[in-house]
């Protein structure tokens, strides 16, 4: 990690910024409550990202409900709903910010078919601002599954803390 705790510096690879600062992670390690055993850097959608493998100890929490056993189902309507082992059923709300990002690629999408696309039957590429135009939805779609994966992770989080369900069957 860099001192400005915005870089991380790999071998072979050189100093990548980080998205997020790492002053936990740095803390962590100083204190010497983590390990980092690997990282592994991948292209996902147009960006780089790190992810590292860090062995930590920390005190385990004990569940709020550990007799109740829960199964998760994720939806469309709603982001998930959760039915527990004593009948309890809640249902997981869509995030607020989901409908005012699926507002804004509705009107991207229009936007790109409004635009001259490529057409493998006549074999012609497509236009500058239908690639820009396409590029630009595609940011917006990316960033509703981000919306969309962030939320259900909190969600599930939530569950595992209240009950005894091993983190690995969420």
């Amino acid at each position: 990690m860099e001192p400005d705790l915005r870089h991380v510096t790999l071998p072979r690879l050189g100093t990548i910024r980080t998205h997020e600062s790492t002053r936990a992670l740095e803390r962590r390690l100083q204190a010497g409550t983590a390990r980092v055993l690997s990282a592994t850097v991948r292209q996902e959608r147009g960006r780089w990202f790190v992810a590292f493998h860090v062995e930590t100890r920390r005190d385990t929490l004990d569940p709020t409900r550990p007799e109740i056993a829960v199964g998760v189902d994720v939806g469309i309507k709603h982001l998930a709903v959760s039915a527990a082992s004593d009948g309890e059923v809640r249902y997981e709300a869509n995030p607020a910010h989901l409908q005012t990002a699926l507002s804004r690629l509705r009107r991207a999408s229009r936007v790109v078919a409004r635009r001259r696309g490529s057409d493998r039957k006549k074999g012609t590429p497509a236009s500058r601002r239908w690639e820009k135009a396409n590029l630009q939805r595609n940011r917006i779609r990316h960033r509703v599954a981000n919306l969309r994966a962030d939320a259900l992770h909190q969600f599930t989080s939530r569950v595992r803390r209240k009950t005894a369900l091993s983190s690995s069957r969420i």
